[in-house]
């Protein structure tokens, strides 16, 4: 988790009605698994220290973020700094989806190349096999031929 330098936590509570300042040390983390915002701080109890998560969802940021530009317009930079970064990492995985793309593409094509020459084997014994006797290899022949074209399907 990221410590956030320039938050506070307030608390208030029967004894002390009024929001007082009861720590800085907070901390931050975008959790991919649960698609939220974690923000974790500890606070003073009587039994020692109680930790409290908040974990804000990931369809709530857009709520926070507009109110924030609207809020405070001066941040713009700073969400247009992040909409080029989300942007970028789009185009990265983008690249890397077109590049594994390509090596399956290259591994289909070997891989047909490869098939044909036993199609042409398998086609020869279909071929010689005397009448009534090319069951099998005529079972063969097509399953090949259906592997084959569904290979092509992918190049």
């Amino acid at each position: 988790m990221t410590k956030l330098e320039h938050t506070r936590i307030y608390r208030a509570d029967a004894t002390v009605p009024r929001l007082t300042l009861e720590t800085r040390d907070c901390t931050f983390n975008a959790n991919i698994s649960e698609r939220t915002l974690d923000l974790k701080f500890h606070l003073a109890s009587e039994g020692g220290t109680t930790s409290v998560l908040l974990q804000i969802g990931l369809d709530d940021l857009p709520l926070i973020l507009k109110a924030v530009a609207s809020a405070m317009p001066e941040s713009v930079g700073t969400l247009s700094d992040c909409a080029a970064l989300a942007n970028r990492k789009n185009l990265e995985e983008l690249a890397e989806a077109r590049r594994v793309q390509g090596d399956e593409k290259a591994r289909a094509s070997s891989l047909v190349q490869k098939l044909e020459v036993i199609e042409v084997y398998v086609s020869q014994k279909y071929s010689e096999a005397p009448a009534g006797d090319d069951e099998r290899e005529a079972a063969i022949k097509t399953q090949l031929e259906e592997i084959i074209g569904s290979l092509r399907l992918l190049l």
